[in-house]
C-alpha cells in the first residue's frame, strides 16, 4: 500500500469526462447540454459547505460542488474517460491493456479486481473483470472538503 501511495506524488492530472475536464465549471442547463437530461437529479443545500449536485444516468453519476465537476464513476459505454498520458480515450469495454502507457496499480486492500492510477490528490479507480474494464471512477482527496 505504501508504494501505490508513494507513487500517487506525481503531477496533477487532466482527466475528463465526454471532452468536459474535470474541475471545469458548469451550470445545471450546462451539464444537461453537454450529458443530457438524468435519469435522477439531487441537490443538496450544505448551508457553510456549499451546494452538492449529482446528475445520475443508469449506472453512472456526475458530482458538482458550486458548480465545479468534482467527481465520476462511468459504468456503460456512453460516456468516454481520458487520463493524462494517454493519446486515446478510454471506454468502458476496453481492455486494461490500454492503460499501459500509465502506471497502474493492483488496488489489494480494495475489492477485488480494483486498480488505481494515481496523481497528486488525484486517483482514477477502474474496475476489471477478466481484463475488461467495467468501471471507472474518479475522485481526489479534496473533493469532499470542496
Amino acid at each position: 500500500m505504501l508504494t501505490v501511495l508513494l507513487s500517487c506524488m506525481s503531477a496533477n492530472a487532466q482527466v475528463s469526462v465526454n471532452g468536459i475536464k474535470v474541475f471545469s465549471k458548469l451550470t445545471k442547463t450546462e451539464v444537461f447540454e453537454k450529458f443530457g437530461q438524468p435519469d435522477e437529479y439531487k441537490r443538496q443545500d450544505s448551508g457553510d459547505n456549499g451546494v452538492n449536485e449529482w446528475y445520475h444516468y443508469g449506472e453512472n453519476f456526475l458530482t458538482f460542488k458550486e458548480n465545479y465537476f468534482i467527481e465520476f464513476t462511468v459504468c456503460d459505454k456512453n460516456f468516454v474517460v481520458n487520463l493524462d498520458g494517454l493519446e486515446r480515450d478510454v471506454k468502458i469495454g476496453d481492455k486494461l491493456s490500454v492503460l499501459e502507457p500509465l502506471e497502474t496499480h493492483y488496488m489489494d486492500w480494495f475489492e477485488k479486481d480494483w486498480y488505481c492510477v494515481c496523481f497528486e490528490d488525484e486517483q482514477v479507480i477502474i474496475k476489471v473483470n477478466n481484463g475488461v474494464i467495467t468501471c471507472i471512477s474518479f475522485s481526489t482527496d479534496s473533493s469532499m472538503g470542496w
